[in-house]
């Protein structure tokens, strides 16, 4: 999560730690996708606040890190986790070792992100063959649209070259206007992707997704 362009530290108090349309609603959908064994690793990249590792730590199934360039938010995140292990970074370098990871969470942060592609390929790095990436975020369905957002075609096809098997993709769309109303309830001036995203309305070609893909290839298309 970027801090630095939406200040999400100022709407904890009212939109909570996990400040992205769906909240943990999206990550317990991947979970559910993913069907991980007790113990897996699961890394959220962009972690923020904390609070889908908070979420994660309290069904006491998996072993978690956290990455986050912002000090202040992992100073934050510490204050409600007990056994997560924090680390300083960014996607487009992840402090984590190759072929370790089995479920690498990157929620509302690619589109942020100033070189998308080097992050895609820190992703297929660190995640074990057979291991799980979880994207979530705003897109363009044509392709362009506000700077950063990628259309569906684009990113699957940046995945596949990176040895992804995508399995499910989900538009959500009202999770996005949802989100919206509660930043405005928040306060929030529109400056922020999420924002402007959702003001165009129903036939704005921008939206959100949640993309679950698999490292190596698998029998198992997409749903």
């Amino acid at each position: 999560m970027n801090v630095d362009r939406c200040e999400w530290s100022q709407f904890h108090d009212t939109l909570g730690p996990c400040i992205r349309p769906g909240g943990t609603m999206l990550t317990e959908r991947a979970l559910q996708v993913c069907s991980l064994p007790a113990g897996a690793l699961v890394a959220d990249v962009g972690c923020g606040a904390g609070g889908t590792l908070q979420y994660l730590e309290e069904s006491g199934y998996f072993n978690l890190v956290g990455i986050d360039l912002s000090e202040t938010l992992l100073a934050e995140a510490a204050t409600r986790l007990a056994t997560a292990r924090l680390l300083r970074g960014s996607a487009e370098k992840i402090p984590c070792s190759s072929r370790s990871v089995d479920l690498l969470l990157c929620e509302c942060v690619l589109s942020v992100l100033q070189d998308q592609e080097t992050a895609l390929d820190e992703f297929a790095r660190v995640v074990k063959a057979g291991g799980f990436l979880v994207i979530s975020d705003l897109f363009n369905k044509h392709g362009g649209g506000m700077a950063g957002l990628l259309s569906r075609e684009t990113l699957m096809g940046l995945l596949t070259a990176r040895g992804f098997t995508p399995l499910l993709w989900e538009e959500h769309k009202q999770l996005l206007k949802e989100f919206v109303v509660r930043m405005i309830f928040a306060g929030h001036p529109w400056r922020c992707r999420q924002n402007q995203a959702a003001r165009g309305g129903k036939d704005s070609p921008d939206s959100y997704f949640l993309l679950i893909a698999r490292k190596g290839n698998e029998m198992d298309g997409m749903a």
